[in-house]
């Protein structure tokens, strides 16, 4: 499976961006010092985001809030074939 970036906060283009493992796996990715996304190597380490929330002193509201599925599966999209819904 591929791995994952979640992306936590927006930076200039041109910032200084560095990358640290924080666990095996897992990886903090920082843009002009402050913590703008998290790369996960497979999937499943998602489910470390609790402990990773805590240790590093993030907020949780916008880690979980920029985690995203497809929310909108139910109801919300138009017809790919160019029809109404029903």
């Amino acid at each position: 499976m591929p791995p994952i970036y979640l992306s936590i906060a927006n930076v200039q283009p041109f910032a200084d961006m560095s990358s640290e493992a924080v666990e095996d796996g897992v990886h903090v990715v920082r843009g002009d010092g402050k913590v703008c996304g998290l790369w996960f190597e497979r999937p499943q380490l998602v489910m470390r985001l609790p402990d990773l929330i805590e240790s590093m002193d993030l907020d949780e509201e916008r880690v979980w809030g920029r985690l995203k599925g497809d929310a909108d599966i139910l109801g919300n999209r138009a017809a790919t074939w160019g029809g109404g819904g029903a």
